[in-house]
């Protein structure tokens, strides 16, 4: 009898000892994958990085495939990094919807890990990419204010400062001087406890801006010179070429046109050293405007040309349109009607593609989103599948071996068979999550035909406001038109201008914009009488404006009004709804 408890006791011990082996062997073998996997998603991360200059259609994909393995392989922390690249190369591509989403997902990831220096650095980032592509400079406010406060809890100078910063560039935009001036001079001061000789550099830069778009260009030219002293010290070449091209800007207001066309040439040959054929684009278009206000149409020609040739190669579409309206401008200063008219319609339609582009954008984004987390999922579940069904291979051939053994292996029979019940059970429970999964998915593609309607709304919309603005400047460009002694020809302009005068009637248009509203809406308005009874006809229009996020200047010019009017209705509404200072009201209304 003891013979026999010695026997089974030795057996319990080796069987332990062989499970236990093979569990360790399967743990290390699974780190050593992930270990590897990591590797190369930071090596893949790492050649985005540096050949983004160069080829960026490559980069992307490089980190694509980062952010694919990032995923297999769990982590986080790869995943926050893979995406806030990816919203810095679509950045670079003007591609700026899925910008902001993959910095979203980014800086969800950050705040899920605890990483509130890198969340602010991406706070800074969506509220530098709302602010300088004019898409919502609340926003813009906003994301620089969450990055502020991150920065005073972590008590890092470096992040309040690029936040005073870039708050001081919100104010500047909506020429409020003053606050502008404030925010500016505090990051300054940071800058120079911390001596940041770059940071320095540009606060001192941003002062003289305000300098320089005040008037006094004395003031200014003393700023951009202490900041040119300091950029040349640390050779930031960028740096540079900035401070000269706005001394250009000093000179060329001042009327001393020589002095400021040679610090243009100076900023361009630096912009042409370091490669920012941005910058270099715009220089060469700031370049032509003076010419153009000169009356030296030719270098104006050739200044425009020469930047049309470059942005057309670099398929920058907004530089494009910039340079065909210059030289439209420049052929009609010429006489050169045929040609001007020839640039005005590839202005105009570029502009078009320009708003249809992001649209599409922004839809083929959210329907590879809905896509990618649905191939997400199903890898998930298949990958689950797989292991139960590796773990059933083993199992089996566990019970057949223990066939042949005495009544003791009954019991690790029956153990192994509830073992595979509960297995069972998880299946279901992940083919029950992936039924859910799947729901969640159709509610949020109902939710992307709503928001589909909205972007039609918002483009319809900023397509009347576009209209009007061109064909009043064409209006206004033939009435300055010398009337010669050809009949047909001012029977032609006569023509031309009555086209226009039928045409800047919005009449149509507005009654078509009501019904889609009316067509699109009708739930929300029916909410937001339930919710307040109190709000007159326009006061609902103007809700819906705001809940398609048109800013105050396109709600001002479609119902025909002047700016400061829009301020008011909009002050009106928000005290008459109620609404708390720090709540933003388009976000309030999205959620009615």
């Amino acid at each position: 009898m003891a013979l026999k408890r010695f026997s089974i006791l030795s057996f319990i011990i080796i069987l332990s000892s062989v499970i236990t082996a093979q569990v360790n062997s399967g743990l290390k073998q699974e780190a050593s994958d992930i270990k590897d996997g990591l590797e190369k998603v930071y090596l893949y991360i790492q050649l985005a990085k540096e050949i983004r200059t160069v080829d960026i259609e490559q980069a992307i994909s490089y980190n694509r495939q980062a952010l694919q393995l990032a995923n297999i392989i769990q982590s986080d922390e790869a995943r926050a990094e893979a995406s806030e690249l990816m919203g810095e190369l679509f950045q670079m591509t003007n591609n700026f919807q899925p910008s902001i989403n993959y910095f979203l997902i980014s800086g969800k990831l950050y705040k899920s890990l605890g990483e509130k220096e890198k969340l602010a650095e991406v706070y800074g980032k969506l509220g530098l990419l709302y602010y300088k592509n004019n898409y919502n400079l609340e926003s813009a406010l906003f994301y620089y204010k969450e990055s502020l406060n991150l920065g005073i809890e972590l008590q890092n100078q470096n992040i309040i400062a690029h936040s005073y910063n870039r708050i001081g560039g919100i104010f500047l935009n909506q020429n409020d001087y003053d606050e502008a001036n404030y925010y500016y001079r505090e990051a300054l001061s940071l800058w120079e406890q911390d001596r940041y000789d770059k940071g320095i550099a540009v606060a001192l830069n941003n002062i003289g801006e305000i300098y320089r778009l005040k008037g006094s260009y004395n003031t200014a030219l003393d700023y951009y010179n202490q900041s040119l002293v300091i950029t040349k010290h640390i050779n930031h070449k960028n740096l540079i070429a900035i401070n000269y091209e706005n001394i250009g800007l000093v000179k060329s207001n001042l009327g001393e046109f020589e002095e400021a066309f040679s610090y243009f040439d100076k900023s361009l040959s630096l912009y042409e050293e370091v490669s920012d054929l941005d910058r270099k684009v715009g220089l060469l278009i700031i370049m032509g405007n003076q010419y153009l206000n000169m009356n030296e149409l030719t270098k104006a020609y050739q200044l425009y040309l020469k930047a049309n040739r470059i942005a057309v190669k670099s398929n920058h579409w907004l530089h494009i349109a910039d340079a065909a309206y210059g030289l439209s401008r420049t052929f009609n200063e010429m006489k050169n009607y045929k040609s001007s008219l020839k640039f005005f319609k590839i202005y105009a339609a570029y502009n078009d593609s320009i708003n249809q582009k992001k649209k599409n954008d922004r839809i083929t984004e959210i329907q590879s989103r809905f896509k990618k987390d649905i191939q997400e999922k199903e890898l998930k579940i298949a990958k689950h599948e797989i292991a139960l069904y590796e773990n059933e291979d083993k199992l089996n051939s566990l019970k057949l071996n223990l066939l042949i053994l005495s009544i003791f292996f009954i019991l690790i029979i029956s153990f192994l068979i509830l073992n595979k019940y509960r297995s069972q059970i998880r299946k279901e429970r992940l083919i029950r999550e992936k039924d859910t999964q799947l729901h969640k998915t159709q509610k949020e593609l109902l939710e992307f035909e709503i928001q589909s309607k909205d972007t039609d709304l918002t483009n319809f919309a900023l397509h009347l406001v576009q209209k009007n603005e061109i064909l009043k400047h064409l209006q206004k460009e033939l009435k300055n038109l010398p009337c010669g002694s050809d009949d047909e020809t001012t029977k032609k302009l006569s023509d031309l201008n009555s086209a226009i005068k039928q045409n800047l009637s919005l009449k149509e248009d507005l009654e078509e914009f009501q019904q889609k509203l009316d067509s699109s809406y009708d739930d929300f308005f029916i909410r937001l009488r339930n919710k307040f009874p109190t709000l007159t006809r326009n006061e609902e229009r103007l809700c819906a404006f705001l809940r398609l996020n048109l800013s105050s200047k396109e709600i001002a010019t479609i119902n025909n009004t002047s700016l400061k009017a829009a301020e008011m209705s909009r002050y009106r509404l928000r005290k008459k709804i109620g609404l708390n200072y720090n709540e933003l009201l388009p976000e309030y209304l999205q959620r009615i």
